[in-house]
Parts: C-alpha cells; sequence; structure tokens
C-alpha cells in the first residue's frame, strides 16, 4: 500500500485502483447498483483484471470495507501533542469531516457518505460487521489514550477514560449519520451539543475547549 493518502492521487499499484474504482462507482451507483462492470468503467483495466484479483464482486467489496478502514484509521491515528485537549478537540474535528480535502479529490461528506453505506450492510453481513467492530475499537482506543493523558495531566475530570471514549465515538457516528441522511444541515447544532458535553462532563474545572 502506497504512502499517499487512500482514495486520493494516483494509485500505487492495482489493488488500489481497483479499490479507487470502486470508491468512485459506488459514489455514482450506490452499493445497490454495484457490479464489477460499473466498477471496471471507473477504471483503465479490464474487467478480467478484476476477476484475476477477486472471486467476485462481494469479494471486492470486501476489500474495500478494508481499504475504507484503513483510510480512516490513517485518519484517525493522531500524533500526541503533548496537549490532550488540543488532540481532542483535532479528534471531533477530523471524526465530524471538518477538515479541508486536497484539491482534486473527494471531500469528507462524500467519503463519510460511502462509510455510512458500507457500514449498513453490517447489519447482515458478518464479514463487513467485523470489519467494522475492528475500526470502532480502533478509534475507541485512541481516544482513550488521549482522554487517559489529559486525566494524568489533570485537565480531564474522567472517571472511566474508555466507557466515555465509546460514548464520544457512538455520538459522534450519530452526528455524522443525521448530516448524511437528512435534507437539512444539523451537524453545526449537533457539534456545540457535542462540545458542551466535552466541557461540562469532560474537561476539568476552568479548562476551555
Amino acid at each position: 500500500m502506497s504512502d499517499e493518502a487512500l482514495l486520493d492521487g494516483n494509485p500505487a499499484d492495482t489493488h488500489e485502483a481497483i479499490m479507487m474504482a470502486t470508491f468512485a462507482a459506488l459514489r455514482t451507483h450506490g452499493y445497490p447498483g454495484i457490479s464489477i462492470q460499473r466498477i471496471a468503467d471507473e477504471s483503465d483495466l479490464t474487467k478480467s483484471t478484476f476477476y484475476h484479483h477477486f472471486d467476485g464482486k462481494d469479494d471486492i467489496l470486501l476489500s474495500f470495507v478494508e481499504y475504507m478502514r484503513d483510510y480512516f484509521e490513517r485518519g484517525y491515528r493522531i500524533e500526541s501533542t503533548g496537549d490532550p485537549v488540543g488532540d481532542l478537540k483535532a479528534f471531533v474535528t477530523v471524526s465530524l469531516g471538518e477538515y479541508p480535502a486536497a484539491e482534486g479529490t473527494p471531500d469528507a461528506d462524500a467519503r463519510l457518505s460511502t462509510y455510512l453505506e458500507l457500514r449498513a450492510q453490517a447489519i447482515q453481513n458478518e464479514a463487513f460487521r467485523s470489519e467494522f467492530t475492528e475500526l470502532s475499537a480502533t478509534l475507541v482506543d485512541n481516544l482513550t489514550e488521549i482522554i487517559e493523558t489529559g486525566v494524568d495531566q489533570g485537565v480531564f475530570a474522567v472517571d472511566d477514560p474508555e466507557t466515555t471514549a465509546e460514548y464520544l465515538v457512538a455520538t459522534i457516528e450519530g452526528i455524522n449519520l443525521q448530516q448524511t441522511t437528512r435534507t437539512d444541515d444539523p451537524r453545526s447544532m449537533l457539534r456545540k451539543e457535542l462540545e458542551t458535553y466535552i466541557e461540562t462532563t469532560v474537561l476539568a474545572d476552568d479548562i476551555a475547549f
């Protein structure tokens, strides 16, 4: 896998080219309308190339779920700055897709909506469910580490960092679901309420978010 941002830029190899074509096809046709032919149409590869690397459509889509998991894990892998309040704010910003996309690349909402459409398949697909369970566990672990650092420094007043992290990740995912499935734009209001919760429940007294 290349060091370039996943889903962005030029693919480093055939596997990345197939993954990027899958993303484009999902954006155009949605999960119900996806097919190997439609994925191939989004690339310079022949249909036979897809069958050389994968057993069929379901195999491609499961590989894409794994690829998306790697993509989001990279985005959430926040290097500690020594400031847990700043790290928590960065985690929330990345989680809500409120960061600028590079010119010519899909915006954060496009990635989030594709992610959520695939996550919905985990209701019936055990393999998808396993991938998304692993992703959620990684996010909770990353956020738990940030909160534990804040508790150690006295800037967070939390008795159970892991439970708090679970709740915050679930809340953020709920905000993203609302944002991508409603005709209005609730993200700003919901983020404000999330920040109020953090300020009153997570932060120690006199610590600003």
